[in-house]
């Protein structure tokens, strides 16, 4: 250190020891171990998430508790173009207000509201639009093998193929941010083509018949659901519900099978119905979670069919006879993924199956037999997607693409959910 000629000789040690003590200071910060900064890094993004999960909890409740305040808040305050969660605070029980940092995504509410039942406000209406497609092929074989190799009789190949547009209305209202009403009401309209091969005792002819259905009521539903636990840091929220399907639509049974004028191994139905015919009852229980930029969701549910009576249910024309039927009971689980791409946009993929037990029915004095062939396994595989139009409308497409024989090949649906 280069001291001016004017200090004196016996100050520098006293200089010297003043920059040692400032330099010490220093010298030990930078000695922090890298470990210990790691550390308080990793628990500062922790403290981050759990916050930033809280926050979008609050910003739920508070679009709730706003659309059921909204005549007290427009009488206190004067219009404003600002979003609530733009507008700084939310209030928290009786402590002080937290802040705010920015309002959950319009796609991230429309995934919440699919993936569990519940819709953000008060109040909404959604139309929605869907199109399913079946087309199955059956092989009958009419003969015997001969040498256990070689078949002797007639071989036909019968093919069904269905086509169905089902347009519905669902509206839901929450009296509180914990519970909600809802119902959905379908109208459905098909088409199904018979194809049977043998017509008129040729092999290789082939004869069709078609029946179609305008649209007609089908089996209206009603339901309640309730937020068993809201989400937070370590738990997902979990909303319970249950509902009822009245039998609404044609019921299938009694419908008569007519002969076709020329093949013999062909009959068509004379009608085609829009609904089950009696009352179901179902519980379900839904999961979600949001672990930004993704939500998880799963979902399980069991269906209960009350026995039902009706005046016909033979197929065959020109009989009448009354019965019992008892569908079979049905689980339903299913999960999925989804990822907010922007503000506007999101992407999911989920899985759904439904396990149908065998149903049974019992002619007037008889005793109950099963129904051959009436259970089911049903999975789906579905690609969805969900755009925020504006802020009070969303467009949800959606496509299921069938994995068992016993689901539809395809299914493409569109909705339209509109908050108030």
């Amino acid at each position: 250190m280069n001291l001016p000629r004017s200090i004196c000789p016996g100050a520098k040690p006293l200089l010297l020891s003043a920059a040692l003590a400032v330099a010490f200071p220093l010298q030990a910060q930078a000695e922090i171990s890298l470990e210990s900064l790691q550390q308080q890094i990793s628990a500062l993004a922790q403290t981050n998430q759990q916050q930033e999960s809280r926050i979008r909890q609050l910003e739920r409740q508070l679009a709730s508790l706003q659309h059921g305040n909204t005549a007290a808040s427009a009488a206190n305050n004067p219009p404003s173009n600002e979003t609530p969660a733009s507008q700084g605070t939310v209030a928290a029980g009786s402590g002080p207000a937290l802040p705010v940092v920015s309002e959950v995504p319009k796609s991230v509410e429309d995934i919440y509201q699919e993936a569990s039942g519940f819709a953000a406000g008060k109040f909404s209406i959604e139309p929605s639009f869907t199109y399913t497609h079946y087309d199955t092929r059956e092989l009958v074989l009419n003969g015997f093998l001969a040498l256990d190799s070689i078949f002797l009789g007639n071989i036909n190949l019968d093919k069904v193929v269905s086509d169905s547009v089902t347009l519905g209305l669902t509206t839901r209202y929450s009296p509180s941010p914990r519970w909600q009403l809802d119902v959905d009401i379908p109208f459905v309209a098909r088409d199904a083509t018979y194809f049977s091969g043998g017509a008129g005792g040729a092999a290789n002819s082939v004869s069709q018949g078609s029946v179609q259905q305008g649209p007609t009521l089908g089996d209206v539903s009603f339901g309640v659901g309730y937020k068993l636990v809201e989400e937070n840091a370590d738990w997902p929220d979990i909303v319970w519900s249950v509902r009822a399907k009245a039998p609404t639509g044609r019921n299938p049974y009694g419908i008569k099978l007519v002969q076709s004028a020329d093949n013999n191994n062909l009959s068509i139905p004379n009608r085609l119905p829009t609904g089950n015919g009696v009352w179901g009852l179902s519980t379900s229980l839904s999961f979600v979670k949001t672990v930004d930029p993704a939500v998880l969701f799963a979902s399980l549910s069991y269906t209960h069919y009350l026995d039902g009576h009706f005046s016909d249910i033979s197929p065959t024309a020109g009989v009448t006879q009354p019965g019992d039927v008892r569908l079979g009971d049905s689980w339903s689980w299913g999960a999925g993924i989804a990822f907010a791409l922007n503000d506007k946009l999101s992407l999911g993929l989920s899985y759904s199956q439904q396990m149908v037990q065998q149903a049974r029915m019992r002619q007037q004095g008889s005793n109950w037999t099963d129904v051959t062939g009436s259970s089911a396994n049903a999975a789906n595989l579905n690609l969805g997607l969900t755009y925020a139009f504006s802020k009070h409308l969303s467009i949800i497409p959606n496509l299921s693409l069938g994995m068992t024989p016993d689901s539809p090949n395809y299914a493409f649906s569109v909705k339209f959910p509109y908050r108030f």
